[in-house]
């Protein structure tokens, strides 16, 4: 293993965190806040910019990642940017448990949105900023946004892009590698850039506008107020965000096809038409069942809307009580959980991708029953699929399961609620961010939960397997 190269690479990393924290330093400036969040801000600057220089003394002479490298490289890094993304928090008393706060910082880089805090009130205005902007800058992928400003163009750099992408297929834009991430992070930023302005233009403050977009653009779901999005009171932001949230639910690959015109290419995409179907029916079941609960059909069809595209893009903001929700609904919304987005969007969950896979598989096997000499092929966008993808889904699928149910067995320990206990670990694996069940935060757990809760909500948003080598020794070695 190319461990100087791991290493060159991490510290350049942490270069880059202490910049991305000039912009709540800049926003607590602008409030004119106390000087301890100034120092706490300055001082976690301080650390990663030594830490990072000491790294990048030594250049190393093999600058060649391999898988493992990259995968390692991807996993680190977002448990070291989660961990020192929590120190001014910590610093400055407003979370001072530094296992609350990387749980907190975790669940903003991952883009989950869940929390334990109460009372968001208790947070300054940068803090609470830095909290959001950890969703724009994990939204796209931390790994792909330091490729997009790195001054290394070689495609050596494509394992850790692999690694982070996702999806169960990683395909680039165009044949170099940093100018797929790029492009990439061109088209994330000018959308939420827009998306920004749309929702100023509707009425929320600046300040609201860029936070909620920041939730939206990196479908985490922090926001200003504990009441979420229900605080505006506004049936015009409430529709925008719910557009919004299903717009940075796909596939960004797609979007690159629209600005080149291949509007075929893109209105046909069977994942895109899978993902549009799967809103469309969840939205109109749930509205059905729920319509008695509201005063008109139209906030009934609105709120139902909201849920099922906050729920099924793993955004988790806010809108109404969901302990009072029929069960049908509940469950409706409990898998839409585990379904997600779609690969290379900023959603989270098994991906829509790899559900219509799994489906067809189901199907192929069941058809193979009856016709047994009859060969199976499995088509997606009228293309064949490679068995070894085929496999790899499956593979995957098994993983997923054996982790979450591990992951519900642990939170058992902490509650006898079973909707709360499966939908938190669904929640936190799936990077969604709300539990059903309870109307309480994730501070209900125990510490030990909640750091298996923040590697459950890493090991989600980075497609399990870096996380997992993290913890096996033979990652470690030197072949």
């Amino acid at each position: 293993m190319n461990k100087s190269m791991v290493r060159f690479l991490l510290s350049k990393l942490l270069l880059i965190e202490a910049a991305l924290l000039i912009v709540p330093l800049i926003v607590a400036l602008i409030y004119q806040e106390d000087r301890t969040i100034m120092f706490s801000l300055l001082g976690t600057m301080a650390i990663l910019i030594l830490l990072g220089s000491l790294g990048i003394v030594f250049k190393p002479k093999n600058q060649h990642i391999y898988t493992k490298e990259g995968l390692l490289i991807v996993a680190l890094c977002w448990v070291l940017w989660s961990f020192f993304g929590a120190l001014p928090f910590v610093f400055t008393g407003q979370i001072p448990n530094i296992i609350d706060a990387f749980f907190e910082v975790s669940s903003g880089f991952t883009t989950t949105g869940a929390t334990i805090l109460p009372d968001v009130s208790v947070l300054s205005h940068s803090l609470l900023f830095w909290r959001s902007f950890t969703h724009l800058i994990g939204g796209m992928g931390v790994l792909v946004f330091a490729l997009a400003i790195m001054e290394n163009s070689k495609n050596s750099h494509l394992e850790v892009m692999r690694a982070e992408v996702p999806g169960p297929v990683f395909g680039k834009v165009v044949s170099k590698l940093k100018d797929t991430a790029q492009i990439l992070y061109i088209i994330y930023l000018a959308m939420f850039a827009i998306f920004t302005v749309v929702l100023w233009f509707a009425g929320m403050p600046l300040y609201d506008s860029l936070v909620t977009a920041m939730g939206t653009a990196g479908t985490g779901g922090f926001t200003v107020f504990n009441d979420s999005i229900a605080h505006y009171h506004s049936s015009l932001i409430t529709n925008l965000v719910s557009i919004g949230m299903l717009a940075f639910g796909v596939n960004f690959n797609l979007y690159y096809l629209l600005l080149m015109r291949k509007f075929k290419s893109f209105f046909g995409d069977e994942e895109l038409r899978t993902y549009i179907g799967i809103v469309l029916a969840a939205t109109i079941l749930i509205w059905l069942n729920v319509s008695g609960l509201f005063s008109s059909a139209k906030e009934g069809l609105e709120t139902s809307f909201f849920e099922v595209s906050t729920i099924m893009t793993t955004t988790g903001f806010g809108l109404t009580d969901l302990t009072v929700w029929p069960l049908f609904s509940q469950f409706i919304l409990l898998l839409l959980m585990f379904i997600g987005g779609s690969a290379g969007s900023t959603a989270g969950g098994l991906k829509v991708m790899r559900t219509l896979i799994i489906s067809k598989i189901t199907k192929n096997q069941v058809l193979s029953s009856l016709y047994p000499n009859r060969i199976m092929s499995l088509h997606i966008n009228h293309q064949p699929l490679d068995k070894r993808i085929q496999h790899s889904v499956l593979k995957y699928l098994a993983i997923y399961l054996a982790i979450f149910i591990g992951l519900v067995f642990i939170l058992t320990l902490d509650s006898n609620k079973f909707m709360v206990v499966v939908s938190a670990a669904a929640s936190a694996f799936n990077n969604i961010g709300p539990m059903l069940g309870t109307d309480k935060t994730f501070a209900i757990f125990s510490p030990f939960s909640k750091l298996a809760l923040s590697f459950a909500m890493i090991a989600g948003r980075l497609e399990i397997y870096p996380m997992l080598l993290l913890f096996i020794p033979k990652t470690w070695s030197k072949t």
